[in-house]
C-alpha cells in the first residue's frame, strides 16, 4: 500500500497554475526573523550573561544552571498546551501573545533584585518564548502550507538562530559597555515590537489565500476534489491511536536523551571553554558563534533528507556524530578556537540537523490531523527529559570542580541514543498505517453524512 501524501507531494503537475510567489515562503520567512530574536535576546544570547548576572549576586553555579534547566522544564510543560490550542487559535494569536510575554520578561529580568525575581521573570520569558519559537507553532504552521517541499521549508524555517547566534559578539560588547540590565530591557522593547509586526503577517492555512500547500491551484472542480480528499487521507492517526505507538514513545526517549545532551552544552558551552579550557569570553563566544553558523547545514539539510533516507539511519548518524564531537573535546583537550573546530564542526551539524525533523517526523510518522497535539506532547517529553542536562554539568562542576566527569556522561548518552533508533518501524510501515487512518477517517466521515 502506498502513501497518498506521498503520491501527492512526488509529483508537481507542469499545467499546475501557481501565483509568481508562493505566500507560504512569506510564513518561513516570518518563523526566521521570529527566532532571529530570540535567539539573540534569549535562547543564545543570554549565555554571554551568564557569568556577569552570577558575578553581580555571587549566586553559587548551580543556581544560573537551575535556571537553564527551568526554561527547558517552563517549554516542556508548555509544549503539549501550545498544541492543543493551535487547535483552538490561530498560529498567527498563539505568536503575538507569546512574544509580548516574552518582552515582557527579558523587561523584568533586567530589574531583578534577588533571587526570586530571578527565577519568576525567567519563568515568564520560558513561557513565552515556548509559543513564540519554532518548537511547536511554526512546525504546525508550515506543515499546513507545504507539501512536496514540507522537508525544505521546515529546514529553512528554523534558520532563525543561525541569524540570531551572531548578536553573541554584541551582546559581549553591548554588556561590556552598558551592563547586563541594559541589554535584556533593550531586548525586551525589541522583542515586543519586532514579534508584534512580524505576527501581522501570518496566515493560518493556504486555503485563506485561495491556495492548496505549496501554492497548487486547482484547475477545475474535479481536481479540487482530488486534493481534498488526498487531505482527508492525510489526515492520519488521533491522539489517541499515537498515544498507543511504539515510535511515538521511542522517539520521545531519543529525543530526550539528545535534549540533555544539546541543554548540557547550550547553558555550560561558555563558561566551560573559558574555565576548563583557558578560552577568553570573546572566544567562547565566537565558539558558540560557530557551532550555530555550522548548524545551518544540519538545519537545511535534515529535513530534506529525512524525506528522501531511512529516517532511523538519519536519527542513528546524528547521535554519534555528536557523541564523536563531545569526545573530541575530552581527549584532543583544544585551548583555541581553531583548535575546537572538529567539536565546532560535528556538534554544530549534528544538533542542528535534530531542529526540523521534529516537525518533519512529526508528520510523516502520524499525518496532520493531530500534529499540533502530537508535536506538543513530543516536544514536551523530550525537553523534559532535558531539564538535566544543565543541572547535571552545573552540580558535577560544583562537586569537581571542572566539567571533565560530566563530559564523559554526555559521550555515553549520545552513544546510547543511536541504536534506539533501529527499534522504530520501517519508513514502510508508518506510510502502511498513516495511509489506513486516512481511509479509516474519510470512511467514517463520510457515513456520518446525510443521505
Amino acid at each position: 500500500m502506498t502513501d497518498p501524501t506521498d503520491e501527492a507531494t512526488s509529483e508537481a503537475t507542469p499545467e499546475r497554475r501557481r501565483p509568481r510567489f508562493f505566500y507560504g515562503w512569506t510564513i518561513v520567512a516570518s518563523s526566521v526573523a521570529t527566532n532571529t530574536l530570540l535567539s539573540a535576546a534569549y535562547f543564545q544570547g543570554f549565555s554571554v550573561l551568564f557569568l556577569p548576572i552570577e558575578s553581580a549576586f555571587g549566586w553559587p553555579r548551580w543556581v544560573i544552571s537551575a535556571a537553564f534547566s527551568m526554561r527547558q522544564l517552563e517549554s516542556g510543560v508548555a509544549s503539549p498546551f501550545i498544541g492543543f490550542m493551535l487547535v483552538r487559535m490561530t498560529a498567527r494569536s498563539m505568536i503575538l501573545w507569546s512574544g509580548i510575554i516574552t518582552g515582557l520578561g527579558l523587561i523584568g529580568l533586567g530589574m531583578i533584585n534577588g533571587l526570586f525575581t530571578f527565577f519568576l521573570f525567567f519563568f515568564i520569558v520560558s513561557l513565552g518564548a515556548s509559543g513564540a519559537s519554532h518548537a511547536v507553532t511554526w512546525p504546525v504552521l508550515i506543515a499546513r502550507w507545504f507539501r512536496r517541499k514540507r522537508g525544505m521549508a521546515m529546514g529553512f524555517a528554523v534558520m532563525g538562530p543561525i541569524f540570531g547566534s551572531p548578536f553573541l559578539l554584541l551582546n559581549t560588547s553591548l554588556e561590556e559597555s552598558f551592563g547586563w540590565r541594559a541589554v535584556l530591557i533593550g531586548y525586551g522593547v525589541v522583542v515586543i515590537v519586532g514579534i508584534s509586526l512580524i505576527s501581522m503577517l501570518i496566515s493560518n492555512t493556504p486555503e485563506e489565500h485561495g491556495l492548496h500547500p505549496d501554492g497548487d491551484e486547482p484547475k477545475d472542480e474535479a481536481e479540487s476534489e482530488v486534493m481534498r480528499s488526498r487531505t482527508r487521507a492525510d489526515s492520519g492517526l488521533s491522539v489517541h491511536d499515537v498515544l498507543h505507538t511504539r515510535e511515538f514513545w521511542l522517539l520521545v526517549a531519543y529525543m530526550g536523551g539528545m535534549f540533555i545532551v544539546n541543554s548540557g552544552i547550550h547553558g555550560h558551552q561558555i563558561p566551560y571553554l573559558i574555565l576548563d579550557r583557558g578560552f577568553s569570553p570573546t572566544e567562547a563566544a565566537l565558539s558558540v558563534t560557530l557551532v550555530f553558523l555550522f548548524s545551518a547545514i544540519g538545519r537545511m539539510g535534515g529535513g530534506i533528507i529525512m524525506d528522501r533516507s531511512d529516517y532511523r539511519f538519519v536519527l542513528a548518524v546524528m547521535a554519534t556524530v555528536m557523541g564523536f564531537s563531545i569526545l573530541y573535546l575530552q581527549v584532543a583537550e583544544p585551548s583555541t578556537v581553531f583548535g575546537a573546530m572538529p567539536f565546532i564542526v560535528m556538534f554544530g551539524v549534528g544538533f542542528g540537523s535534530m531542529i526540523p525533523i521534529r516537525g518533519t517526523l512529526g508528520s510523516m510518522m502520524f499525518g496532520l490531523r493531530s500534529l499540533g497535539p502530537v508535536i506538543g506532547m513530543m516536544q514536551g517529553g523530550a525537553v523534559a527529559a532535558g531539564v538535566f542536562g544543565p543541572i547535571y554539568l552545573g552540580v558535577m562542576f560544583d562537586v569537581n570542580g571542572s566539567y571533565r566527569e560530566a563530559m564523559w556522561g554526555l559521550v555515553v548518552i549520545s552513544f546510547v541514543m543511536a541504536p534506539m533508533a533501529f527499534l522504530m518501524s520501517s519508513p514502510k510501515y508508518l506510510r502502511d498505517r498513516k495511509a489506513q487512518a486516512g481511509e479509516d477517517a474519510s470512511a467514517a466521515a463520510d457515513s456520518a453524512r446525510p443521505g
